[in-house]
């Protein structure tokens, strides 16, 4: 018959050992961290790295439908100009001018005394000029020539609606005179 013998002292080392397995990986890794998810980047980063591509692979709409879904998903990213700035070149390389408006509008009421929203709202101005509204798109000029934020911006809007000026029939109107004057 079986005694036992064999197995004494066996069954205490057995249960040590599966603790002190089960407790060292616990301590190395604390947290259930694992080494490889850390250099793994963020999903959102992915997303914009898959429309960058498209992009760049002139694939537009799948570019397109990348940037949309970053937006609706981290809507408060940090890179959420980066992503409306390469929207509205999908929408511009598309001949899209109705959308890249809107994307354009859109950013310059994220940041309207920055630098991109300004850049933004002067490419609003185009646009609108583009798609034949030409008095809108010298309301545009002409409030950025008002607006005291950026010297580069004024001057490149001045630039905008003297062009405007000389391609239309009309005599050049007041409010260009004061914005090249500024």
């Amino acid at each position: 018959m079986f005694s036992g013998f064999y197995f004494k002292d066996r069954f205490k080392r057995f249960t040590v050992a599966v603790f002190l397995s089960l407790l060292i990986p616990a301590s190395v890794f604390p947290q259930g961290g694992n080494p490889a998810k850390d250099s793994v980047p963020p999903d959102s980063d992915l997303l914009l790295r898959i429309a960058e591509e498209s992009f760049k692979d002139r694939k537009f709409y799948q570019s397109i439908e990348s940037l949309r879904s970053f937006l609706v998903l981290y809507p408060g990213n940090s890179k959420r100009t980066k992503v409306l700035l390469l929207l509205r070149d999908c929408f511009l390389k598309l001949d899209r001018p109705e959308k890249a408006l809107e994307v354009s509008l859109n950013l310059y009421k994220m940041e309207p005394t920055g630098e991109f929203g300004l850049e933004s709202y002067l490419e609003a101005g185009r646009l609108l000029a583009k798609m034949g509204e030409i008095d809108q798109a010298k309301e545009v000029f002409s409030s950025i020539c008002r607006q005291s934020y950026s010297r580069v911006m004024a001057e490149k809007a001045a630039l905008e609606f003297s062009g405007l000026d000389v391609l239309s029939d009309v005599e050049p109107s007041s409010e260009a005179d004061s914005c090249r004057e500024k």
